[in-house]
């Protein structure tokens, strides 16, 4: 039986008791407080009976729900403050060169800030602690590095409050244990190692992104379709009232486009919607442990593919589905979160459910993502805020419908691209942990 010997200076330290806290320990005397390098300072809530500001200014909020890239923060997506609201808050502005730890929500996500455009001020929001390096001998890349090591990572886990949200006090946070920093020259070695690492996959992920979206004009330039569609040649647009009565009477934005892409397609047969689908309907009250759940946060807009998540809070209500269904969203269809199921499970009622059947799916599938769909959709959506297609809106959308020979060579050629774009981020997403591992292994020994 192992036995591990905790000294009674390292239970007041840390004031913790519980044996899954320090079974895994290994830190021995080179390991110190994190405190001893920098100093941490929480954010700060927008004050109540404040708000945003609507109008742009030379103050920004940063929230982690704003940030799609940490590697390159997108500062236009940040809220807007006022100047009297920043005068209030400036205490709490992060500046470049500064490391921010996200202590509430998903925790222990670090990294560091740069690229503040200038004359631009960023005021933290209280989900986040800033780590101020002590000294000039404390690199923040280094620091932001050691802090997303694993065995720092398991740490922050331990240490964090259990309550509905998790949490992690600046106290815990100061008390966390890392290896004796090396030299300067040491730091930025290894820094120089992680940067070069973290630009072949952003270089891979990029090439990825660029294959996945040639998808599109592969299929327009297939089909023989004009991105930019041809005026109707005159056509006199007119319409029987039986054809419109309850539904468009939006002649340039509604039956115009129908048109225009009608037209686009002659030297193709099309259908609609309606004509190549079975919608499913089923849905059922609650959901079991072992049922899968797709959300409309689980579907990747870019790739199409499904992202697997736990987070299955709020469910009143879930649609079935089988492998093979499609699923196409209701709520902002121009996210393009269409997915065709490989597996069977339950999704949002957001979704529209439906089954093709004379035509290939993973055909449809593509054409339901491209933009010739997306343009005939932007003008049926209803709603400001959260803008939505009903079922009688999509019924009618155009299909083209070349023969199953076409469909086939559209499918095959989709498939091979979509296999290299994702061979190219397994390599970039793998060939970054393997620096990482010996990243961490040097700042071990």
């Amino acid at each position: 039986m192992n036995k591990t010997i905790i000294h009674m200076s390292d239970i007041l330290d840390s004031q913790r008791i519980d044996v899954a806290y320090y079974k895994d320990r290994f830190w021995g005397n080179d390991f110190v407080p994190l405190s001893r390098y920098v100093d941490i300072k929480g954010g700060k809530r927008i004050p109540k009976g404040k708000s945003f500001s609507f109008e742009k200014t030379n103050y920004l909020y940063l929230r982690l729900s704003d940030i799609v890239d940490f590697d390159n923060i997108d500062y236009s997506a940040l809220k807007n403050i006022s100047a009297e609201l920043f005068d209030t808050l400036k205490r709490y502005e992060i500046c470049n060169n500064q490391i921010a730890f996200s202590i509430a929500g998903t925790i222990g996500r670090v990294f560091v800030v740069k690229n503040i455009p200038e004359g631009k001020h960023v005021i933290l929001t209280e989900n986040c602690a800033k780590l101020l390096p002590k000294n000039d001998n404390v690199l923040p890349d280094y620091i932001s590095i050691l802090l997303n090591c694993d065995f720092v990572q398991t740490q922050i886990e331990q240490n964090r409050i259990q309550t509905t949200i998790p949490k992690i006090g600046l106290d815990r946070i100061a008390k966390l244990k890392v290896p004796k920093l090396p030299s300067v020259n040491e730091q930025q070695e290894i820094v120089k190692q992680y940067q070069e690492a973290q630009k072949t996959k952003h270089q891979k992920e990029c090439e990825a992104i660029q294959l996945l979206k040639g998808i599109d004009d592969f299929l327009l330039d297939f089909l023989q379709i004009d991105r930019k569609v041809s005026k109707t040649n005159g056509w006199p647009l007119v319409q029987k009232l039986s054809s419109i009565m309850g539904g468009r009477f939006d002649p340039q934005q509604f039956h115009l486009e129908r048109i225009k892409m009608i037209e686009q397609l002659q030297k193709w047969n099309w259908c609609r919607l309606k004509d190549v689908v079975t919608y499913v309907k089923a849905t059922i009250s609650s959901i079991s442990n072992g049922d899968i759940y797709i959300g409309l946060e689980n579907i990747e807009g870019e790739t199409g593919e499904y992202i697997p998540s736990n987070k299955r809070s709020s469910i009143s209500s879930a649609a079935q589905f089988k492998d093979g269904d499609i699923l196409f969203p209701k709520l902002r269809p121009y996210l393009n979160k269409v997915y065709r199921a490989q597996f069977s499970g339950c999704c949002s009622t957001e979704f529209h459910v439906f089954r093709a059947h004379d035509i290939h799916p993973d055909f449809l599938t593509e054409v339901l993502r491209s933009s010739m769909i997306l343009d005939q959709t932007k003008h049926l959506m209803t709603g400001n805020t959260l803008p939505r297609l009903q079922t009688t809106d999509i019924d009618n959308l155009i299909i083209p419908y070349p023969n199953i020979e076409i469909q086939n060579e559209i499918v095959d050629y989709v498939a091979k691209v979509k296999s290299k774009a994702k061979r190219l981020q397994v390599e970039s997403i793998s060939q970054l942990e393997d620096v990482k591992q010996k990243i961490e292994k040097l700042i071990i020994e």
